[in-house]
């Protein structure tokens, strides 16, 4: 009897941690199974997010659905498609912190695509007539109808707060520093795309009575941004990819206020002079080079004077005008969201193959950065344009041409005779081959 009462005194310690041990590998193994579970997770919601990113008119039936739509029906469906791509975004940021997938979606929140309007949800009656109206895009009016609509500023207000905050978490984290100059810089990109919103509604139709007036406006307006560009370039003054969001900045800018461009980069060329103590930072240096060699062009273009342009193609090549001489070159400036620049390319091609032999050449210049070369490569190979293409808006453009010719509608296409001349600034169409015809000397 004493021998089993010490025997179960003896086995039930045993009993307990053999139990105990049972209890933490079930515990081990569900966490085991958990962890993995919630990365599936968060690899569907990032899926999710990620075939959302492109514009919705990328996909063709919604764009022929969206075109049939009334003026007001379009914000609707813009607001629709653009909140749900945000909540998307956020939900993803506050669920999964420490995803890999984090930094991206981060990017995602701060995108173009990824800003509502902020809509209000029934539009006054007072109202409801003049947006049942169709206005010509880019009117006064058609302005005054976009500074009306009715939004919703408290929800907006919270969008934007929200946004610094996920950016100053960022900022705190153990993130690489080029991350963190990106992400700035991205939300530095939010805010002016709202100023821009704000400013591209004023209405100017007296500029030509009140020039110095507006002129004055425009520099007060963005200098608030100038001088936060000048934050970045300071708290990152060693990573050289400043230089290229600087030169995005006055391209920015300088297509509403072209007059600023010149007084811009004159104020990064100094703020990057010899005399600051970083000036030997390589971001510093390369926003110096950057801000002479554009100064230099700025005060240099002449149009009746050889165009001087010197780019690097996609495919690497050096490309410098002043080498084409004795050739008719045509110059085409267009945006992979230019329907038209795109529609036209086939036509192009094979106006490039009848007349390449006789000492016809074509350079496109895509007004898109390195972000836009898939899609860029996407579309030449799908319209099967073979001549040279530039991304002029890439990490190696030291200029970018479609901000310093003031290029802001599409498609611009420039022909210049042999002696590099440009001759004709909307070169297109049937227009295009007499030109070349012309100046190639071929109907002598």
């Amino acid at each position: 009897m004493n021998l089993k009462l010490n025997l179960r005194t003896l086995l039930a310690p045993i009993f307990l941690l053999i139990v105990s041990c049972n209890k933490e590998l079930k515990s081990n193994s569900t966490v085991e199974k958990y962890i993995p579970v919630l990365n599936i997770q968060a690899e569907k919601a990032f899926k999710k997010i990620d075939t959302l990113k492109a514009y919705f008119c990328d996909y063709p039936e919604e764009c022929e659905r969206y075109n049939k739509l009334t003026y007001i029906e379009k914000r609707r469906f813009e607001e629709r498609v653009t909140k749900n791509r945000v909540h998307l975004a956020q939900d993803f940021l506050y669920s999964y912190p420490n995803d890999e997938h984090y930094y991206e979606v981060l990017k995602f929140f701060f995108n173009l695509n990824f800003e509502p309007r902020f809509l209000v949800g029934t539009i006054p009656d007072s109202l409801s007539m003049f947006f049942s109206k169709e206005i010509p895009f880019g009117t006064p009016e058609y302005y005054k109808r976009l500074r009306s609509l009715p939004i919703d500023i408290e929800a907006k207000n919270e969008w934007l707060d929200r946004g610094y905050e996920l950016a100053e978490k960022f900022l705190q984290s153990n993130a690489s520093i080029e991350k963190k100059l990106k992400i700035e810089n991205d939300i530095l990109g939010r805010d002016l795309r709202c100023a821009y919103e704000l400013y591209k509604s004023l209405d100017k139709r007296n500029k030509g009575l009140e020039e110095v007036y507006w002129k004055q406006f425009d520099r007060q307006y963005w200098e608030s941004f100038r001088l936060r560009m000048n934050n970045l370039i300071e708290k990152y003054a060693d990573i050289e990819i400043m230089a290229t969001y600087v030169e995005r900045f006055i391209s920015f800018v300088s297509k509403l206020s072209p007059h600023l461009t010149e007084l811009y980069w004159g104020k990064f060329l100094e703020l990057t002079n010899d005399n600051h103590p970083k000036s030997n930072k390589k971001g510093f240096k390369a926003i110096h080079k950057m801000a002479k060699t554009n100064l230099n062009a700025l005060r240099t273009v002449d149009e009746s004077k050889p165009l001087e342009m010197i780019v690097k193609s996609i495919e690497g090549t050096r490309i410098n005008l002043a080498d084409l001489r004795g050739k008719v070159v045509l110059i085409d400036f267009w945006t992979i969201r230019c329907l038209p620049c795109i529609q036209e390319m086939p036509y192009v091609q094979a106006i490039y193959e009848k007349y390449r032999n006789q000492g016809f050449e074509v350079i496109g210049l895509a007004g898109n950065g390195d972000n836009s070369k898939d899609r860029v490569l996407e579309i030449i190979k799908k319209q099967g344009a073979t001549w040279p293409q530039v991304l002029d808006k890439g990490e190696d453009a030291i200029i970018s041409y479609h901000s310093l010719y003031n290029i802001k509608s599409y498609p611009t296409v420039w022909l210049l005779n042999k002696e590099g001349v440009i001759v004709d600034k909307n070169a297109r169409g049937i227009r295009l081959e007499p030109l070349i015809r012309q100046n190639l000397g071929l109907d002598d």
